[in-house]
């Protein structure tokens, strides 16, 4: 049983508490996925912002027409994944709070005798002699792993206010349990076994004597 479903075979019903208080929790994840979307954009790594933008636009999908598009198994799988970013961006961030480096390269000599000269420069974190971009960089570092945890614990939350369990154990999802394999009955593949009856039970030598006539 991976994702719960109600007697009409739609996904489990969303909790009231999600639809009218997470709600505005999920609002704000939207918001501020939004923003490092459109800041991963403005300082020169698209990538990150395509990934940011296709967050929220799963929590979009979820909340729309009174979060009816919101399962477990969508929030269980956004939380991992904004889990998985918070760890990697605190990583990067801590690697790089005590200063950045920026790399120019030359080229000087002639067809023969190429000489490449790298200068490797050590900046401050945010560094007004830098441009812009530089410090949009060094924000949106210092901001994505708080909206990440914002995500999680959103997930978190709304996760455990169904009264479902996503990994809870059936027939269907556990066969070996339900066949007794592990409880020690003898497995009996669909069969209902009957209780057996009272029977004699016949012992070998035992029993009245008999004379061969000859």
């Amino acid at each position: 049983m991976l994702i719960p479903m109600s007697p009409d075979g739609s996904p489990g019903l969303v909790p009231e508490v999600v639809k009218t208080f997470h709600i505005y929790g999920w609002y704000m994840v939207i918001f501020l996925l939004a923003i490092q979307s459109l800041g991963e954009v403005l300082s020169g790594d698209a990538f990150a912002g395509i990934i940011f933008a296709i967050m929220a636009g799963i929590v979009v999908y979820m909340i729309h027409d009174g979060c009816k598009n919101m399962t477990m198994y969508c929030l269980f799988m956004l939380g991992i994944m904004s889990g998985f970013q918070c760890f990697f961006d605190i990583l990067g961030l801590l690697s790089v709070l005590g200063g950045r480096e920026t790399t120019s390269s030359t080229v000087q000599g002639t067809d023969q005798d190429v000489t490449v000269i790298t200068k490797i420069t050590m900046h401050p974190f945010f560094d007004k002699k830098m441009d812009d971009q530089y410090n949009l960089q060094s924000l949106m570092m210092l901001l994505s792993p708080g909206v990440m945890s914002v995500s999680c614990t959103m997930c978190y939350l709304s996760y455990n206010a169904f009264s479902e369990s996503l990994f809870e154990l059936d027939d269907e999802a556990d066969p070996i349990y339900s066949r007794g394999f592990a409880t020690g009955q003898p497995p009996s593949y669909g069969v209902t076994s009957s209780p057996r009856r009272n029977q004699p039970v016949t012992r070998a030598f035992e029993g009245a004597g008999h004379r061969l006539s000859g």
